[in-house]
């Protein structure tokens, strides 16, 4: 017999998702902004270090549209055939975007290279005045995004910690307009796009390698498997676990299934040990959906015995 608990976990009040969609909403707009005037600031200067800042105020662009759409989706119930909901249309979308961002990466990277080989001439002021916009504007949108009040959602965390690691990308080709105006040592607009670009692809790859990880249903990194099977174990009904599997359905939604040993009780008191159990799971592994198969016999947690 299955027995099913599900939980709204990590969701907050009507309030703070709402405040939390117009601070994406916001944000989403200024990036939109930088992104136009890097993009026409380094055609105009030559400056491919400011392409390459643009570059990665894209990925805010994309990642903000993908929180922002993520944040509209939540509020939609599951429909029919869409029993999960619409959470995995983000990931996705950040799957395609992740990959898209590595080539123009590298693009960006063999320019440089180019660049290196054959310094051009670089209007470091242009430069150093569009930079300093970038780096002012992100830094605007991290405090607003810091400032909001859904603190919990890890679509807000996410977009700031892009949004930070872009102010970063900023300063790097503020540095280089400077340099470039001082000195005119111009291999520094190459030199800084590079930065930028491993920047991108750092950030793009975990992007990749966290979606694929998602869709491939693996088990969330921070999840010890054993240590689950042993929380549920401790309570003496309970005699064993296997066919344990947990997975993430989108980002910060996780759900679990395993078939669970139980000592010989009436079916009418099993339901109180499934309740245990997944408060155990939601308090200490953030797993708010669990489903449960009871079983009279099984084999012992242990030496890998937990997972099937």
């Amino acid at each position: 017999m299955a027995h099913q608990q599900q939980h709204e976990h990590g969701r907050g009040t009507v309030h703070d998702r709402e405040s939390g969609e117009h601070f994406l909403r916001a944000a989403f707009t200024l990036a939109i902004v930088i992104l136009l005037i890097e993009a026409v600031g380094g055609f105009i200067a030559h400056s491919l270090g400011l392409l390459g800042d643009a570059g990665h105020v894209l990925t805010d662009v994309l990642a903000l549209g993908a929180s922002l759409f993520s944040a509209r989706l939540e509020r939609r119930p599951a429909v029919g055939r869409w029993s999960y909901g619409f959470s995995r249309a983000g990931i996705l979308a950040a799957l395609f975007n992740a990959s898209t961002l590595l080539l123009v990466s590298g693009a960006i990277v063999v320019e440089a290279i180019g660049r290196l080989m054959h310094p051009v001439p670089v209007q470091g002021m242009i430069v150093w005045v569009v930079a300093l916009f970038g780096l002012l504007g992100n830094l605007y949108i991290g405090l607003r995004l810091q400032g909001g009040h859904d603190h919990e959602s890890l679509n807000v965390r996410s977009a700031w910690l892009h949004v930070m690691t872009d102010a970063a990308a900023s300063g790097t080709v503020l540095l280089s307009g400077v340099v470039i105006a001082l000195t005119g040592w111009r291999v520094a607009d190459p030199i800084a796009s590079i930065v930028v670009s491993l920047l991108i692809v750092r950030f793009a790859w975990g992007i990749l390698a966290e979606t694929v990880a998602i869709l491939m249903e693996a088990t969330p990194g921070d999840v010890d498997l054993d240590a689950l099977c042993r929380a549920i174990q401790a309570d003496r009904s309970v005699r064993s676990c296997h066919h344990l599997h947990v997975w993430s359905i989108g980002s910060g939604e996780r759900a679990l299934s395993a078939h669970l040993v139980l000592a010989d009780m009436p079916l009418a008191d099993t339901g109180a040990v499934i309740a245990r159990a997944s408060d155990v799971l939601e308090e200490r592994f953030g797993i708010a959906h669990c489903t449960f198969q009871v079983e009279s016999q099984g084999r012992p947690c242990g030496d890998g015995g937990c997972v099937s």
